[in-house]
């Protein structure tokens, strides 16, 4: 029933790593048991020598340690069990372990909690077990918790952390009962409590002053109203997520902006009415901002994004006695400080944005690790270009859809930002094997999407099997219909740790003895979908390696492995470690006088691999 470990975070908690749980601990009113367990029984109260004077009882020197030392020792205990059982011991130990065995009970099933609640209730507890529950999580129970067994919980009056993800049977009745009996509630994880309305919110802002973190993701009923009460009266909040409130406006937010000085992270994921105004108040205020994000709001523009340092001149207007929509808002963003602790900005679907934003952006915030601008459609070169400014920072890059760039600008990224691990370049049509081949490069690359860029060949798939990248985990190369299976098995060869392969809508994967090994297509997909679906994941990324290996001759160590490219060498049974040079490399960045002789040489050194190792699959 007790554990020291919370179950397994969903992607909506409070925070997507463990930075959150250190601050909370690290935080001026969170405190650990510090001093023992008092008795709530005057006849447990009393010591062993005063009920039996005739038979004194001799401590050994572990019951004698002072009680903080005790319990710093016995918090170094993770294993229930363990607690349990130091429990037992003595009184002593029992009054010192007692609260760290109630600290965060676990509920894997419905019978836990109904049996926690019924301890809680009785009238003749042996200790005040309510007050030593500071966190709970209902998230492996969901809908089975109700608002009569919520509302038990009231009498938890020390509760710190609550998460109710996906207890969708949860009402307001149920919510102003139990939250404002929780006066040092730190963290609220409200998470698709789709009846969460304005009264639970405003009861919450009413006691839990010291909130600092508080997702209300999927509660649509929320207005500005609850929000601005929590900004009035939260000024502590660090972290606040809004996903999906549709009714939030630039109030709310400003509100957060202008009374929330402490705001590290703020998620408004698909508040569409979200304009500049609001956005602008962030960048003015939260300074020690780590984490934006604006996805899916359809306003943004520009204007509501740092200024770029360049000076554009004003473009005169045609007719300047007439409105003119094209007369800007607002003046220039421009921050007197650079946020220095940003690290994570997701723009996706802001389809306003141009590349002036992403330059603002990157100026303003040089430390960014996670850049998300899916569907940024108006995206260019240029923004490629600003995004190299951020060098050994950037980790995660999402450009999907971003249709205008070229591999120009993804062969500067690659040179620049020497320590990505994720990229996505899904959707873009111009890309050639040229920007895989310097991608390949990175070091700590992990995953790469190339969904529909439909220009690459063999010879980008085989540069992403070298060995020195057996880093690849995730490959997404769906409707790349030029990928044969050849290229493929010298992949998978190579990839060891690979376990995600996306080949959907590639024609050489619609046999079924390939299709064998794929995960069943989603239950949603129509039939043109299904017969087009090949994913593999996995175990099936296993069994495919193993397949083509019964079908094909292995990647032998003499054939693709440990050499260097030769143009006199007449075997050509070698796969170059470095198919361009760097000299060609610098020509083909400054206006490509050497592409043509460098993929030349590339071309004719994959075709002879290609030619000794799978001659069946060449001859015809």
């Amino acid at each position: 029933m007790y554990s020291l470990s919370s179950p397994a975070q969903s992607n909506t908690s409070l925070s997507d790593d463990d930075r959150e749980e250190d601050d909370m601990d690290k935080s001026t009113f969170f405190v650990e048991p510090a001093s023992p367990a008092r008795w709530s029984s005057k006849m447990h109260s009393l010591s062993p020598s005063d009920a039996n004077n005739s038979r004194p009882i001799l401590h050994s020197p572990a019951s004698q340690l002072p009680p903080e030392v005790l319990i710093y020792i016995l918090k170094q205990l993770h294993n229930p069990r363990d607690l349990h059982a130091a429990l037992l011991v003595s009184r002593t130990w029992c009054e010192c372990s007692v609260e760290l065995l109630w600290h965060k009970p676990h509920f894997p099933k419905s019978p836990s909690l109904f049996q926690m609640i019924t301890i809680i209730c009785r009238k003749d507890q042996t200790f005040t077990y309510p007050k030593f529950v500071r966190r709970l999580n209902f998230l492996s129970l969901g809908q089975d918790l109700s608002n009569q067994l919520f509302t038990r919980l009231a009498a938890c009056s020390r509760l710190e952390r609550l998460t109710l993800v996906n207890c969708s049977a949860l009402t307001d009745e149920a919510l102003t009962t139990v939250l404002p009996c929780c006066p040092n509630l730190v963290a609220l994880d409200l998470t698709n409590v789709t009846e969460t309305t304005d009264r639970a919110v405003l009861a919450l802002a009413s006691t839990a002053h010291k909130l600092q973190g508080l997702n209300l993701g999927g509660c649509k009923l929320v207005t500005d109203e609850g929000v601005v009460a929590i900004a009035n009266s939260c000024s502590q909040l660090r972290r606040i997520k809004l996903s999906g409130l549709e009714l939030l406006t630039d109030h709310a937010v400003s509100s957060l902006a202008v009374s929330c000085p402490v705001l590290l992270e703020i998620d408004l994921n698909g508040c569409e009415r979200i304009t500049d105004a609001s956005v602008r108040e962030l960048w003015t205020h939260s300074v020690h901002m780590r984490e934006f994000r604006f996805s899916h709001c359809p306003e943004l523009s520009d204007q509501g994004f740092p200024a770029p340092t360049k000076e554009v001149p004003p473009e005169p207007y045609p007719f300047p006695n007439s409105a003119s929509t094209m007369i800007p808002q607002y003046p220039p963003l421009k921050l007197r400080r650079a946020f220095e602790h940003l690290r994570v900005v997701d723009l996706t679907a802001c389809p306003n944005l141009t590349d002036d934003a992403v330059e603002g952006i990157v100026t303003c915030a040089p430390k960014i690790r996670n850049l998300v601008l899916a569907k940024c459609v108006g995206l260019t070169d240029a923004a490629v270009e600003s995004i190299c400014k951020l060098g050994k920072n950037l980790h995660y890059l999402h450009l999907g859809h971003a249709s205008g760039i070229t591999d120009r600008s993804v062969t500067q990224l690659a040179r620049a930002c020497s320590r990505l691990r994720y990229i996505d370049l899904a959707c873009c049509p111009l890309l050639t094997d040229l920007s895989v081949f310097e991608l390949a490069s990175l070091p700590k690359l992990r995953r790469i999407g190339l969904v529909r860029v439909v220009n690459l060949t063999d010879q980008a798939i085989m540069s992403l099997g070298e060995e020195r990248h057996d880093t690849l985990e995730r490959i997404h190369l769906s409707y790349c219909e030029q990928i044969t299976v050849p290229a493929v098995h010298f992949l998978l060869q190579k990839l060891t740790k690979l376990t995600h392969l996306s080949l959907t809508g590639i024609p050489a994967f619609r046999h079924t003895e390939l299709q064998e090994y794929c995960r069943p297509p989603p239950r949603e997909f129509n039939s043109t979908q299904r017969a087009a679906f090949c994913v593999y994941s996995g175990s099936g990324v296993r069994e495919l390696r193993r397949y083509l290996e019964t079908i094909m001759p292995p990647v032998g160590d003499d054939r693709a492995e440990g050499y260097d490219f030769d143009e006199d060498d007449q075997d050509g049974e070698v796969f170059p470690r470095d198919y361009l040079e760097d000299s060609e490399r610098d020509e083909y960045t400054n206006g490509g006088r050497s592409t043509l002789t460098a993929r030349a040489r590339h071309d004719r050194t994959t075709q002879s691999f290609f030619t000794y190792v799978f001659p069946s699959f060449c001859s015809g």
